[in-house]
């Protein structure tokens, strides 16, 4: 069990990253998007249980208007909104530590359709060496395992979930992860637990998702043939969580050491 003194010692001691304020956290946020997963049923579709210590924030830019498009969860986008790769921000109530490195994933555990998920779950982003900037920006510092591919659901599809979670990079993931997850791995068919047990990857320490369902006009112009999308039963989280603001921070500590100790004892 870590001691109050060990703390105080390890914070000075790593260089750590000021987090922008954009809004009220409280406790309440974490539990709007731990309500809204299990909403979605994302628990237990994709983890076995969700208990975030920080908000992801992720952010589109839609390629007609050149707007920014902010990810609550359980939102719906469209197509057209998720074609170009997000922005993932991570923010707590504390400074945190720009020396740890972090894994993104986002999973579709619907494809190709909700009604019968027989490549679930389909793998959209993959990457490790994500680290937080000074302005809570996640920035990588390496290829990623799995580029981002944009959410192309078939027509006649209900709209699928896509899941976005943020991991603590475990210290051999460099040597480990890519044996298992390379350009050559499919991305259908693919368990993000039976994946994290093989690397330790642990929790997710934060999360979200979205909604997308096929175009209007019934093509998909801009799919690649293999990427899918998330269920209809998560459309009313989007209501439960529709208030909770993707990069909101605030005041209080207890999530806050939640990470510094988290993070105290990946280095120690």
């Amino acid at each position: 069990m870590l001691h109050t003194q060990g703390l105080l010692f390890f914070l000075p001691t790593l260089l750590l990253v000021p987090l922008r304020v954009l809004g009220q956290f409280n406790n309440q946020n974490l539990t709007n998007t731990t309500q809204a997963f299990a909403t979605a049923k994302i628990v237990p579709d994709v983890l076995s249980s969700f208990n975030p210590a920080a908000l992801l924030g992720v952010e589109f830019t839609d390629p007609s208007t050149n707007q920014s498009v902010n990810v609550t969860p359980g939102i719906l986008l469209s197509m057209e909104q998720t074609m170009k790769e997000p922005q993932f921000f991570l923010t707590a109530n504390v400074t945190i530590p720009s020396t740890i490195p972090y894994v993104l994933v986002i999973v579709d555990p619907d494809a190709p359709m909700p009604q019968n998920n027989t490549e679930s779950q389909f793998r959209h982003m993959l990457g490790g060496d994500f680290h937080v900037d000074n302005s809570s920006k996640l920035v990588n510092t390496s290829a990623a395992l799995s580029d981002f591919v944009n959410p192309t659901p078939p027509v006649g599809s209900d709209p699928h979930r896509y899941v976005i979670l943020a991991f603590i990079q475990p210290a051999d993931f460099n040597s480990t992860a890519p044996s298992l997850v390379n350009a050559s791995t499919p991305r259908n068919n693919f368990n993000l637990t039976t994946f994290g047990e093989a690397v330790n990857l642990g929790s997710p320490i934060a999360g979200t998702y979205f909604l997308t369902g096929p175009s209007s006009n019934g093509t998909n112009s801009s799919a690649t043939t293999s990427s899918t999308s998330p269920s209809s039963s998560s459309s009313s989280a989007a209501t439960s969580s529709g208030s909770l603001k993707a990069h909101d921070v605030g005041s209080k500590v207890t999530w806050g050491l939640t990470i510094c100790l988290t993070m105290y004892s990946l280095v120690f």
